[in-house]
């Protein structure tokens, strides 16, 4: 008897998950707001990824969030093959619950892609870049335990995945899960950068009239390979605190292959010279290190999502990984010229910005 109403009880639970897959599993929608505004209240804590960030830590982190957003209706090939996405920008405050460290206000344009669609349930991951002030930063007379922000000015870069439930047309309730991260790229130390790390909840307010999503088809893409040629520049420090700023830039070659309108992925080759790195190791006879990476880009009109996968093949500085990881913005600006802002890193550990443009050959 005890069993027969275990396994009813387990039944009952495994219909209720497929109901809730199944109301965010379906891609027929029909209409979408123009517009929006909301808020959402968040509730976490700093990730501590050093061990010497104790001091810091000293309780949960609350911050609060209002956001305007325009959402698309498929006029466009990438909007309908993105299900209808959003765009918009979120205003944050996060107080940080620590006199080293202060409080922090952040700007930061976003895109939003659902995952999963339906007409009373979204499931969206949101990814932003933009700029976050702190407001206290380290200084080594008066404030030099504050080991992790060392600027007042900082990136600001945001992910959150939220489930968008419409009970009504003309609001949505939000739940999700969310990381914040303030850094200056190395641009002074000491940078290893805040982890904000939490819960949100909160509510959004359609605005307009409904607009009827655009169903019809587009041309045939071509699926062709092309060849970028990009160069970053940046400065960095190295530690100890107040050295003097190191030039870094790269020059890139990649070969990527457009296999759909979501996306590239290809590979490429590169040349990067890196001042510091002479100064960290004097008996090296350049300060230089040429790298593969594996590339993979995510489309979104204009503006792709850089992904890629590094391995040094001559580097004579060999006190890094032998692995590097770059992720950033690139915008088409014209037909064949890029913008480019991606951040090169070892694992969490930021090296430097690369900052550029970029020429497609073909």
């Amino acid at each position: 008897m005890l069993r027969r109403r275990r396994q009813k009880y387990i039944n009952t639970f495994l219909t209720g998950i497929m109901v809730i897959i199944l109301s965010c599993s379906a891609t027929a929608q029909l209409s979408v707001y123009p517009r929006a505004f909301g808020f959402r209240f968040h509730y976490g804590f700093i990730y501590q990824h050093k061990i010497d960030m104790d001091l810091l830590i000293t309780g949960h982190i609350p911050a609060f969030e209002l956001f305007y957003r325009f959402n698309y209706s498929g006029e466009k090939e990438w909007e309908k093959a993105r299900r209808f996405p959003n765009t918009g920008i979120a205003i944050q405050h996060v107080r940080f619950n620590n006199e080293l460290v202060g409080n922090a206000w952040a700007i930061i344009p976003y895109l939003s892609f659902p995952l999963a669609r339906s007409r009373y349930a979204d499931l969206q991951f949101r990814v932003g870049t933009g700029l976050g002030y702190v407001t206290r930063k380290f200084d080594i007379l008066e404030n030099r335990k504050n080991t992790i922000i060392s600027t007042n000015f900082n990136s600001a870069i945001n992910f959150l995945l939220q489930y968008h439930f419409k009970p009504f047309a003309g609001m949505e309730v939000l739940a999700g899960i969310s990381m914040t991260h303030f850094s200056n790229a190395a641009y002074e130390v000491p940078n290893a950068g805040v982890n904000v790390v939490g819960a949100n909840i909160g509510l959004t307010f359609n605005l307009g009239r409904p607009v009827a999503v655009n169903h019809n088809s587009f041309p045939i893409l071509e699926k062709k390979w092309r060849y970028l040629v990009w160069s970053g520049v940046w400065a960095k420090e190295i530690d100890p605190v107040n050295r003097s700023k190191y030039g870094a830039f790269n020059i890139s070659f990649n070969a990527l292959k457009r296999f759909s309108i979501k996306g590239s992925y290809g590979a490429g080759i590169e040349l990067m010279y890196d001042r510091s790195l002479k100064a960290r190791k004097p008996e090296m006879n350049f300060s230089a290190r040429t790298g593969a990476v594996l590339c993979y880009e995510i489309h979104a009109g204009k503006m792709s999502i850089v992904l890629q996968q590094g391995f040094y093949l001559i580097d004579q500085f060999k006190s890094d990984t032998f692995i590097y990881e770059r992720i950033g913005w690139r915008y088409r600006f014209r037909k064949d010229m890029v913008i480019n802002l991606t951040l090169k890193s070892h694992f969490a550990r930021a090296d430097y910005a690369e900052l550029g443009i970029g020429y497609f050959i073909r």
